[in-house]
């Protein structure tokens, strides 16, 4: 196998040249390796050789913060060892020693622009890029046993769509160590990517069951599964980068949340056990890492970071990373993707053999996510704790505006190059761009569903609930319009489970609309979207059945008809719906109220989010024979409202930015609450009909729905 060379570093002081920046995490590593291997030619180094200095000071703030100059005092030690591994210690290790802080932090230090650093970065991606095809017809890239026309199959298809969901992958310098061995690869991360392209692939050979897309990629699943043990010894960012593409790819198979929930679990160790969730000071002065190793370290950080919000939401668990535990700046300088021409390659389709391509824009969408999940978690630890039924309404009432602040203000600061331009499809932009906003919206409704008429947060302050429930319905109609931009560009059949979980929200708010409304009306045709969407996307994403059933038992409940499968369509458009598809261009970013929902009962959509007493229904779908609201978990449960005497009840003008035509109506209505409703809770529990957060729980397992069974 060919093997990797590494160029030695002198001990020249700092001050006295620009060091050449090489692939060496140490000189004793670089010296090993000389020692044992003959150096291959020059373009199969492991490292680029662009001279660059140390990277500058990274920002020492919150780290959604990108710039700043302030230095806080340490609270913590990375510890760089002889090897070039790393290992973090806060002030209550016995490692951490106050007086350990390394010399170089007090000398004086050339600083290379990071301008510099961009372009010496980009110029490296594109020259391992070219040497991608050399190495290939050369055959020294390290398949692991896999026919390499096959490997190299799956690897396209990986850098096609799943890298870009999440930059958990580093491209060049994983292709080059493929070819000579180096740190950033391993055998383990590859059948990883080979595990997750393999259900996207048309191939039979990687499916154990020819017709049967859900065993695609066992034997690569089987692979890092024995391969996983011995590397569980110690930390790599191989493994911590093996573990998050496992964890997004398992979960989407619907039965896997464990393992999923595991190796994201252990991913999150190691992180922190090489210290990856902080950059400091001290840290940058060990000389010991690379402008390459600073990129990737924060690239899988914040990949981390949005895998666990992501996977929270999804399984209604607590966060595992706290921002407040992180000190990691969202700052990607490697932007050689940016402006790379993409095209669907891996989401081959009708729809999209006619897509002509357009630039990834990867890298500032990743740091727009990275923002986006920043605030999904302030939503997640406001709204959706365990504890949260111990806050006053009042401030949950004042939190709720501050967030919405934060989403509406992150949606107007968007580059122009990342907004949606929905009335002109020949500018749609790749599937991880629509992702983007599919997850804006979805938050929007993840934040203001609760204040609509959930448990305590349901008061006598109308306006919180109306106000609440007109950014849901708008959100939900911006969801629609994604979904059906995204199969007409490039077929939902293959989507993300992004675009599967988006698509069950916006249903659960539609039906609301839909029972107030007549047949062939926006909100009905949005719910046929939305069913469409369900059917074309169980294949790859098995949990879409189940979301299926539940927002058909919900729309039987509230007495919409349910179509028979073969007469939904995803882009079903009537007059009433083309009102609907206003341009989100930067112009007119602010959200838009739904005209059809100024002529219909306000007050009867938001009682339709109370639930009746559903004790037999919970026991029938399979909630473990729980038959009362204190033996339901408290993400299934509504608690008891707060009791307030009506003139201290907590106000809230509407939202900042938000106006509704009809708002005035709504505050005149004085059916508003009755004496009668001011408390319709009490022991009530919420139907799974209506769950967001934690919807795909193992308590849901045992649901079905026999018209789906029986398709």
């Amino acid at each position: 196998m060919p093997t990797c060379s590494y160029e030695p570093v002198d001990d020249t002081p700092p001050r006295a040249r620009v060091r050449p920046r090489t692939g060496t995490r140490t000189r004793a590593h670089a010296r090993a390796r000389d020692r044992t291997s003959k150096s291959p030619p020059l373009e199969h180094s492991s490292r680029s050789r662009v001279a660059t200095a140390p990277p500058p000071t990274p920002p020492p703030v919150a780290q959604h913060h990108e710039t700043s100059t302030a230095t806080p005092q340490s609270v913590s030690r990375i510890v760089v060892a002889a090897n070039g591994s790393s290992s973090y210690h806060g002030r209550t290790s016995t490692l951490f020693d106050e007086t350990a802080h390394d010399r170089g932090a007090v000398e004086a230090r050339a600083q290379m622009p990071e301008e510099w650093i961009e372009k010496g970065l980009v110029a490296e991606a594109a020259r391992q890029r070219q040497l991608e095809e050399v190495s290939f017809r050369q055959g020294k890239l390290d398949f692991d046993g896999v026919e390499p026309e096959l490997g190299m199959h799956l690897l396209s298809l990986h850098w096609n769509r799943q890298h870009h969901s999440f930059l958990i992958t580093y491209r060049p310098a994983f292709m080059r160590d493929m070819a000579c061995g180096g740190p950033y690869f391993s055998k383990l991360l590859l059948n990883a990517i080979y595990f997750g392209a393999a259900k996207f692939s048309p191939r039979h050979e990687v499916r154990r069951v020819a017709d049967d897309v859900r065993t695609a990629g066992w034997q690569f699943r089987q692979r890092v599964r024995d391969l996983l043990g011995e590397a569980l010894d110690r930390s790599e960012v191989t493994t911590i980068q093996a573990l998050l593409v496992m964890t997004n790819s398992l979960f989407a198979l619907g039965d896997e949340r464990s393992a999923a929930w595991l190796y994201a679990g252990l991913a999150f160790r190691m992180i922190v056990d090489l210290g990856m969730h902080v950059d400091t000071v001290d840290l940058i002065h060990t000389r010991k890492f690379t402008d390459e190793d600073y990129e990737i370290r924060r690239r899988v950080f914040w990949a981390a970071f949005v895998v666990d919000k992501v996977q929270s939401l999804y399984q209604g668990r607590p966060v595992s990373i706290k921002e407040s535990d992180t000190f990691v700046p969202i700052k990607f300088l490697d932007t050689y993707e940016e402006l790379e021409h993409w095209a669907p390659f891996a989401y081959s389709s009708q729809s999209s053999a006619a897509y002509v391509g357009f630039p990834a824009y990867s890298i500032s969408t990743f740091r727009c996510l990275c923002k986006l999940s920043v605030i999904l978690s302030d939503i997640l630890s406001t709204i959706y704790t365990e504890r949260t039924s111990d806050s006053n309404p009042g401030d949950l009432s004042s939190k709720l505006e501050g967030i919405h602040l934060k989403l509406t203000s992150w949606h107007a600061l968007l580059p122009d190059h990342l907004v949606v331009d929905l009335g002109k499809p020949q500018l749609t932009p790749p599937p991880h761009v629509l992702s983007l906003h599919a997850m804006y919206n979805v938050l929007m409704i993840l934040l203001h569903r609760p204040f609509v008429a959930d448990g305590h947060l349901y008061n006598t302050s109308r306006s919180i609930s109306v106000n609440s429930f007109m950014a849901c319905a708008t959100a939900a109609d911006q969801i629609v319009q994604l979904l059906r931009a995204y199969d007409k560009a490039f077929s939902v059949r293959r989507a993300p489970y992004l675009i599967s979980y988006a698509t069950y929200v916006a249903a659960t708010i539609h039906a609301r609309i839909a029972a107030k409304r007549g047949p062939g009306s926006h909100a009905h045709n949005s719910l046929e979207t939305c069913l469409a969407v369900f059917r074309e996307n169980q294949e790859t994403n098995w949990a879409v059945r189940r979301a299926n059933g539940i927002v058909q038992n919900l729309m039987k409940r509230l007495g919409v008809p349910v179509p028979s499968p073969d007469r939904t369509q995803i882009d079903k458009e009537t007059s009433e719906s083309n009102h609907h598809n206003t341009p989100d261009t930067s112009s007119n970013r602010s959200a838009r109220s739904e005209p059809s929902l100024q002529n219909i009962d306000i007050d009867g959509i938001i009682q339709s989010f109370v639930r009746e007493q559903e004790t037999s229904h919970l026991a029938q779908v399979g909630l473990s024979g729980r038959t009362s609201s204190s033996d339901i978990p408290i993400h299934v449960s509504m608690q008891p409202p707060w009791s307030y005497p009506a003139t201290t009840m907590p106000d809230m003008t509407p939202l900042p930015g938000r106006h509704y035509e009809n708002q005035q109506n709504f505050e005149n209505n004085s059916n508003w609450l009755d004496q009668g409703q001011q408390q319709p809770f009490g022991e009530m529990p919420v139907s799974i009909d209506d769950l967001l957060y934690g919807f795909n729980g193992s308590a849901l397992d045992s649901f079905r729905d026999l018209n789906w069974e029986n398709e």
